[in-house]
Parts: C-alpha cells; structure tokens; sequence
C-alpha cells in the first residue's frame, strides 16, 4: 500500500508540485493546482460550504494558471467559477461534454439563488461557454506541449472523472469524487491504469473514508419502500431534500422500480426542484453514458427516470399548491443540505407535523440547516429555516446506503488498481475521515 497522506496542502513532484488550494481539511470546495512540466494547472474551482465558509478567501494562485480542468459540476467543484471569471479568466476550460452541460446549469441556479441580475448570469455563462472545451472519456490531449490529459470514468455522476494528467517527468491522478461500483444509472469507475511508468501522486478523496457502506443498494430499495409505506400509512408527506444533480436522478431509479415491481401504492411524487428536472432531461440526453442495466431497461420500453403518478413542479406558483396538497405524497426538492431553494418551505410547514418523514439521501456537512435538522429530531427540538424558528416533530430519517461516495473500502479497491504509486494526497474528507482512513489502510499493524 502506498503512502496515504492526510490533511496536507502540498505534495512534491519530479518538475513542480501538487497543491490542495481547497477542500484540504473539509468535503466541500475542491480546488487543487498541479504544476508539471513548466504547465500550471487548476482542477476543480469549487466553493466551500458549511462552517468552513466563514473564514474562506478565494485563493490568488487559482488565478495564474493555464488551463481550468472540471472533475464534475457539483457546486463543491465549480462554484468558484464565478469569481474567477469575473478575475478576468481567459483560459481553456476543460472537462467531458456532460459536466459542461451540468456546470451551466449549476453556475445558472447558484447565480439566481445570490440574487444576481440577469445580465450577470448571462454575462457569466457566456463567457464559460466561450471557453469550455469538451473532452471525451479515454482521450488523450495536449493542456500544453508539454503536459497531457485523459478524463477516466468516476462514477459519481453523469459525466463524472478522475483526472490523468503528465508530463515528461510527473505523472498525476486525481480521483475526483468517486462512485459506489454497481450504483444505478452510472457505470462503475475506472480501474483500468497504465502500468508504463509510475504515478508520483494520487490525490483521492475521502469522504467516507472513516466508515464503510452498511446497506447494499438492495438494503436501500427495501428501506426506501419501508420509509414510503409508514408515511403513506399515516397520510404524511415524505419530503426528500435532494442535490438536483445525481441524488435526484438515482432517487427516480429506485421509485421507478418499486413502481414496475408493483410495490409503491399509487401516490403522487412532486420533482419540486426546477434545477433537479433540467439536470434529469440532461441525464436523458446522454442516456448511452448509462451502465448496461439502465439501457437494458430503456431497450424494453422502461425509462428508468420516468413513471405513472411523477409529475414536474416548474414554478414558483405550483410549489405553493403542492405545500397545500394533503399528504400522502412524496416530495422531492432541493437544496441537498436544506440551504436553500423550495425545500425550505416545504420543512417549515412539515417539519411540525408527526405524520410526515424528512428523508435525506446525502452527506449533510457540518453548519449546514440539513446538519442542524438531523440533530434536532435526534432531540425533538427547534431549528432556525427562512428566518423562522421550527418545531421538528417530523420523523427524520437517513437513507443509508444511497451514497454517491465511494466507502473506505471502495475508495481502497479503486487505489489498488494502480501500479507504483508513490504517495497518495487526502483531500475532500473531513480531519477525522481523513485520518481514519489512513489507520485503516495500515491495517490493525499499523504497518
């Protein structure tokens, strides 16, 4: 096993050095410069979420590098994108033509929810189309003379990758963020690695890397119909604070198989999140992306995001009526950590109520009202949502298993695929996961 380093901003190469500029001791904003063969570059551009957010500055050494290299569109890994185009950046930005597409979309809503003005986010997104330039997966290109890239399959989201990038010198991988092998819709990451010369740094993440996954995805579509008939029971609403991108999606996989198999009564389910239905048609668009099940699925007449009952709440109006709709239902929105967006009206009238269930379906950081949200119900007590003090009296359940991080063990087995690596950069986890990690792949020897 290779050196695991945790919790470190900079990492010696041959010609230069890998540096974390973000996401070094916490799971948001992702954001790392890799200087190789007289080439800087800047992957991911993120912005940090949670209580690490008080105290962070943008980083200057974001600003002079060359080319801006995108893992995915979450927020975590582009939602920096702003300031550093409005800092005059010029540059090649490049990633796969599905994170292209999911950037846009996130840097739009993000711009909207800061209540900037229209000509801000048109100026923004134009001048991030200017520059984007879409790479396929497995396909080698120049950043400059001197330094190559590939995108690798991650298995996160939709056109999700790990990085490979060298030079005559240096050779670096970066994980991005990595899937769970076998998850819906997604094929699994990659784990085919060149063994024609060494890699000097792997920069992995680590969010899970203090736990393992207990719950298989079978584990979760049994929980998932579970959850769904005790609220339907007591003619509650399930609401679902989902991440518009990739949450959404592989939650429509799961309903959608409990609906074909039969065993989801006939009740409405609301996609609340006009961001979540733009990132769903996306998905649909680079449907041959899909794993080998979901287009099995397609080739019988099954889309596996679409079902009898699903309907789309696109405006602002038609969220109000849902919130007056009386349960049961299930209503999905966003944002994923309860920060904002139309979830947050539908916790203020439901969390009061005992019939409904808060359902979340993903990593809630530290600080965040989805963080306070969990520890209240553990304690029934109040939480601050859309300046209003409210009484959690909801059931509040976690949806284990439904990760779009890989586990410690995963994130291990991915590593083992590569030969020689000399030492492996911890980032997006963390202290506490980070440091677990590197124990356990120690082992109980702490060799």
């Amino acid at each position: 096993m290779p050196e695991l380093v945790a919790t470190t901003e900079t990492h010696p190469l041959p010609d230069g050095e890998v540096r974390l500029l973000g996401a070094v001791r916490c799971v948001t904003g992702a954001m790392t410069r890799v200087d190789t063969g007289d080439t800087r570059l800047l992957v991911d551009c993120g912005i940090v979420q949670g209580r690490e957010a008080r105290d962070w500055v943008f980083p200057e050494a974001a600003h002079d590098a060359d080319a801006l290299v995108l893992t995915h569109g979450h927020l975590d890994h582009v939602g920096s994108l702003p300031v550093l185009l409005d800092h005059g950046w010029d540059r090649p930005i490049f990633a796969t033509a599905p994170t292209l597409e999911i950037t846009a979309i996130s840097l739009e809503d993000s711009l909207e929810m800061a209540d900037a003005s229209n000509k801000q986010v048109r100026d923004t997104l134009q001048r991030f189309r200017k520059l984007a330039k879409a790479v396929p997966y497995d396909t080698e290109i120049e950043a400059s003379s001197r330094v190559k890239l590939a995108f690798r399959e991650a298995g996160h989201i939709l056109g999700s990758a790990s990085v490979e990038i060298h030079s005559p010198k240096s050779r670096v991988i970066l994980s991005g963020d990595l899937g769970r092998p076998e998850s819906p819709i997604l094929r699994d990451p990659n784990t085919q690695w060149s063994s024609a010369r060494p890699i000097d740094v792997v920069v992995m993440e680590s969010t899970y890397g203090a736990r393992s996954h207990a719950r298989s995805h079978d584990d979760v579509a049994h929980d998932l119909e579970e959850i769904l008939a005790e609220t339907i029971a007591s003619k509650g609403k399930v609401l679902i604070p989902a991440f518009a991108i990739g949450r959404t999606q592989v939650l429509l996989y799961f309903l959608d198989a409990l609906v074909e198999a039969g065993r989801l009564p006939d009740v409405p389910v609301a996609i609340d999140t006009p961001m979540g239905l733009a990132i769903t048609e996306t998905y649909k668009r680079f449907r041959r992306l899909y794993d080998k099940e979901s287009l099995a699925k397609l080739s019988r007449g099954d889309d596996p995001l679409d079902f009898d009952d699903l309907f789309a709440v696109r405006k602002g109006q038609h969220s109000a009526r849902v919130r007056e709709m009386p349960g049961p239902m299930v209503v999905i929105a966003g944002s994923g950590m309860c920060t904002g967006g139309r979830i947050i009206r539908h916790l203020v009238d439901g969390l009061p109520e005992p019939e409904n269930t808060v359902l979340f379906v993903g990593h809630q950081a530290e600080g965040t009202p989805g963080r306070r949200i969990q520890d209240a119900g553990a304690r029934a007590g109040e939480v601050n949502l859309g300046g209003e003090r409210v009484k959690v009296r909801a059931r509040i359940r976690t949806l284990a298993g439904l990760s779009a991080h890989a586990d410690r063990d995963e994130l291990l087995a991915w590593l083992s695929h590569m030969p020689n690596v000399r030492r492996v950069a911890l980032h997006h986890g963390e202290v506490e996961a980070q440091e677990a990690l590197v124990a356990y792949a120690r082992g109980p020897s702490g060799a």
